[in-house]
């Protein structure tokens, strides 16, 4: 299954979250000078060729406050598909900015009870499997918390190689033998001929 982001959808995914507020209220955070700032150092990156934009060639997206600033995702503005993009979730301090956890291809901010988001990123194994990584932020930085393999079958994912197994059996048991052997065949590689 390919995906891909257009650059006026990431354009409007990133207005999104900021209109309907689904990463809180910044309070009146100032991104003046943001850009700049990031451009002219590393901000502790440390891949340097995945970092670093030239000034206003970059989108910064307020996500949430830390104890000691604030955390901020910033993307290329010139972004056309996600897998081909580098994120970055970038912490503001009074003692200057510093990357705090860099993704390279699709993911999503996971809003939920905790003040600051957790992260899940996912990238393509194969046609049928896709891994999926979450980071969850601990003293100060993005962890990295559990990576999973999904499979799909058809287009459609049916879960880890346990759960696409038991769809394949209930599959069967409903008398659905060919999306049965197809589960088993391409999660599984048994083959039935």
């Amino acid at each position: 299954m390919k995906r891909f982001w257009p650059k006026s959808f990431l354009v409007a995914v990133l207005a999104a979250l900021a209109l309907f507020g689904g990463t809180g209220t910044s309070g009146g955070i100032s991104t003046a000078g943001f850009e700049k700032e990031l451009a002219k150092g590393d901000a502790g990156c440390p891949v340097a060729a995945l970092c670093p934009a030239p000034a206003g060639e970059v989108l910064a997206h307020w996500i949430s406050r830390t104890n000691s600033g604030n955390l901020f995702l910033v993307m290329p503005a010139s972004c056309q598909m996600a897998e081909h993009c580098v994120a970055r979730f970038v912490e503001r301090t009074a003692q200057g900015t510093a990357t705090r956890l860099n993704i390279e291809g699709q993911f999503r901010v996971l809003h939920g009870d905790k003040p600051i988001p957790d992260v899940q990123a996912w990238r393509a194994l194969s046609e049928t499997e896709t891994e999926y990584t979450r980071y969850t932020w601990t003293a100060g930085a993005y962890l990295k918390v559990e990576t999973r393999t999904a499979y799909s079958v058809d287009g459609i994912e049916c879960g880890s190689a346990l759960e696409c197994y038991q769809l394949a059996n209930k599959a069967h048991s409903d008398h659905n033998t060919g999306r049965a052997l197809k589960i088993w065949e391409k999660v599984h590689k048994v083959s039935w001929i």
